[in-house]
């Protein structure tokens, strides 16, 4: 129940601390985790480029700019009383100057009511690009949930 109250105070906007614009590619991964775990469309929509592309894992169809984003992670996720990502093996590198790419793991949690945590294990690639103000924005994004076996 403690780790219960612990992640809904993370999860609410302003106690874990003023969002800054992430400045690192590595940054982007971790300002991403932070905004999914809010569940506001419009916070996780604003580390992509205004014409960035997702193929969500829960999607039959890619999921293209700002606001189609901002309603894509703002849905309604049945039965979760909060949600999360972890990153697991992963990997974040510069290609040339301006532009960078992460891949690996992380996987997604729902909080049930009670407490217990439905995982879903997935790969993910994210193509971000460096703005002339420095903040890096992704341009493109692949999920999906990783195969059994």
């Amino acid at each position: 129940m403690l780790r219960l109250a612990l992640l809904v105070l993370l999860l609410i906007p302003g106690l874990a601390g003023a969002q800054e614009p992430p400045t690192t590619p590595a940054r982007v991964l971790e300002a991403w985790a932070a905004a999914y775990a809010t569940n506001e469309g419009p916070r996780a929509a604003a580390l992509y480029a205004e014409d960035a592309r997702l193929w969500g894992s829960v999607s039959r169809e890619q999921t293209v700019g700002r606001d189609a984003m901002a309603t894509y992670f703002g849905r309604v996720r049945p039965g979760a009383s909060a949600i999360a990502v972890r990153f697991g093996e992963h990997a974040v590198r510069e290609v040339s100057p301006g532009f960078a790419v992460a891949s690996g793991h992380y996987t997604f949690v729902r909080v049930q009511p009670g407490g217990a945590e439905q995982l879903e294990p997935s790969r993910f690639s994210m193509a971000m690009t460096r703005l002339p103000d420095g903040t890096w924005r992704i341009v493109d994004h692949h999920s999906s949930r990783l195969p059994g076996g």
